[in-house]
């Protein structure tokens, strides 16, 4: 009857949610114990309720490692086209347009004037972790 489904109702919730401020230690065992949702209340910089709610989701991630042999051999033809070919093309996209070989990446990574200056941010916090 509506009991059982009050009562079925009532499990999910305590099992799968966590409702509450993301100040709490709860909001952080929440996130590391995997509830699959999270949803809190929060005063926005304009001085107006908001809320947030955060759902568990699985994410295809892929994972690559060149080898030092590899990376350099980049470097070096980066350095043939640049040096002595004179591309000197804004984008280089016939140095950077190689997505199986992450090319752009290790372009990017090359000390400079080759690659780009490295950009270091500044420390960030995530309190609510």
């Amino acid at each position: 009857g509506i009991n059982a489904e009050y009562g079925g109702n009532m499990r999910e919730l305590r099992r799968d949610w966590y409702i509450g401020r993301e100040e709490d230690g709860e909001w952080s065992e929440g996130i590391l114990s995997g509830r699959r949702y999270l949803f809190s209340l929060y005063l926005n910089e304009e001085s107006v309720y908001s809320s947030r709610t955060l759902s568990l989701q699985r994410l295809p991630v892929s994972v690559g490692q060149l080898n030092r042999t590899a990376l350099r051999a980049l470097w070096a033809s980066l350095a043939f086209e640049l040096y002595y070919l004179t591309n000197d093309d804004e984008e280089r996209y016939s140095i950077q347009a190689h997505p199986n070989i992450l090319r752009n990446l290790c372009v990017q990574s090359a000390d400079v004037p080759l690659g780009y200056p490295i950009y270091q941010s500044p420390l960030i916090l995530i309190p609510h972790l």
